[in-house]
């Protein structure tokens, strides 16, 4: 399990950085240094320490699930049987071995954990389930939402709003 992030102190270039890479992770270096009006050296050197602060995880590419024939994405609310912190490590561990679990948050309130699962259908869904249900980890309850049509998904974190506060 991962130990809390130190958050680090972000000053205007950083932001003006990150809010151009969310928008075009395939940005050149030397493009970028352009938009954020800094010199090629000083954008890559600034760039290179919000990855290793871990504020940059990844690029990645995004996929279009409408053009993924039959794809499925259904949010599930799990309950835990138990709440001791043993118990929530390990189910916490165990949601990294399941690639279907696209995201998985424990949150406060009437469940505990919110997971988007990706599947083939819904049949396939149903069976990873019921799999999850034997393996163990600890599910009391769980309650599937099936995802009808994205509406906002995977938008940029808002930082020029949020640096403006």
């Amino acid at each position: 399990m991962k130990s809390k992030p130190n958050p680090a102190r972000l000053d205007a270039w950083d932001f003006r950085i990150l809010s151009e890479i969310q928008s075009d992770g395939r940005i050149s270096k030397s493009e970028l240094a352009k938009r954020v009006h800094l010199s090629a050296s000083a954008c890559s050197e600034r760039l290179r320490a919000l990855e290793v602060a871990g504020i940059i995880e990844g690029f990645h590419a995004r996929l279009s699930p409408a053009l993924i024939s039959g794809m499925v994405f259904v949010m599930v609310e799990v309950v835990l049987d138990r709440h001791r912190l043993e118990d929530q490590r390990h189910f916490e561990t165990a949601m990294q071995e399941y690639p279907e679990i696209l995201d998985c948050w424990a949150i406060g309130g009437r469940i505990d954990y919110l997971m988007r699962v990706a599947s083939l259908s819904m049949a396939t869904y149903q069976d990873f389930m019921e799999g999850l249900l034997q393996a163990g980890l600890g599910i009391d309850q769980y309650y599937s939402l099936v995802v009808t049509k994205p509406v906002k998904s995977n938008a940029p974190i808002p930082l020029s709003s949020l640096t403006q506060r």
